[in-house]
């Protein structure tokens, strides 16, 4: 069972720390303190996910409620994003683009400098890419060779990990779960294990206890480190499809610096026009170089560590 503590221990990965989202999330932008976020009106609250309180049910229909209405998301798009994290003076403008099974790209622009940031998965491999490494690479990695890739030792979240982050949340029939329990602040949780090729996974999933929104999301790796944290709040109701989404998420991984706040502006669901081929294709970007994390040259002559 994991602990209940947010702590999530520091790693130190010199010549590498490029290679992982939370860096390149939290170094993408240049700047001084964070403002807040830009004002965005408040809309009514999003109406509860089933029709009697979630407190009252039982783990399968919970789970239920929220696999229909993440099932119920076919495609996403929002050109109006914002990110914002430690440094990032002003939040860039940022454009998400999601459509299953596990097509995601989200690109991130300053007015003054243009492009910043852009990661992307396809349903064959994913990438990363900042402006600002030094390094001058591009980094990605095919999917079916990402469980048995070493970089995955340092940061073992899957690239899927990224989309559930964001709300699209599913409770996986392999997967074991268990609950749901009364958290000390009246919510619910359910523990879901996974197993992997290298080892087993648990995640708590936290869910209020009346609406069974999903609120928090902790994943735990094998040696029961906290590696990565979800807090999903400001739920809204897209009106023309029925789905419920969290407009505003904070993420925040093992290793980095601070959490990386994303909100969704006005996302639209469910278009019926195909999004442009180019859209999931890693791109090329002048002066980068692409580089596989998973190839076997990748790790030569770079030093791993970790302090806790």
């Amino acid at each position: 069972m994991p602990h209940n503590s947010s702590k999530l221990h520091s790693m130190k990965i010199p010549n590498i720390p490029t290679v992982l989202l939370p860096v390149l999330l939290l170094t993408a932008f240049p700047g001084c303190e964070a403002l807040k976020m830009a004002f965005r009106a408040k809309a009514p609250a999003a109406p509860p996910l089933t029709t009697q309180e979630a407190k009252t049910l039982s783990l399968a229909e919970i789970t239920a409620a929220i696999n229909r209405n993440s099932m119920a998301i076919r495609n996403m798009s929002t050109e109006n994003g914002q990110i914002m994290a430690p440094g990032i003076l002003i939040p860039p403008q940022t454009r998400l683009t999601f459509e299953r099974p596990k097509r995601l790209r989200i690109q991130s622009s300053v007015a003054m400098s243009g492009q910043e940031l852009d990661f992307g998965s396809n349903d064959m491999l994913f990438w990363i890419w900042n402006r600002r490494l030094p390094e001058k690479e591009m980094y990605f990695c095919r999917h079916d060779q990402f469980p048995t890739c070493p970089v995955r030792n340092l940061v073992p979240i899957e690239p899927d990990w990224i989309i559930e982050a964001i709300g699209i949340v599913e409770f996986l029939p392999t997967d074991l779960h268990e609950g749901p329990v009364q958290t000390e602040d009246g919510h619910l949780a359910i523990i879901s294990r996974r197993q992997t090729a290298t080892g087993q996974f648990v995640k708590r999933t936290v869910i209020d206890a009346k609406t069974a929104w999903v609120l928090r999301q902790e994943m735990y790796s094998p040696q029961n480190e906290l590696v990565a944290l979800a807090i999903s709040s400001d739920h809204r109701y897209d009106n023309n499809t029925g789905v419920h989404y969290a407009r505003r998420v904070e993420v925040k991984f093992q290793g980095s610096k601070g959490k990386v706040i994303l909100d969704l502006g006005t996302p639209t669901f469910n278009t019926t026009m195909p999004f442009n081929s180019a859209m999931f294709q890693m791109p090329n970007f002048d002066g980068f170089r692409a580089v596989d994390i998973c190839g076997p040259e990748f790790l030569q002559n770079r030093t791993v560590f970790a302090s806790h």
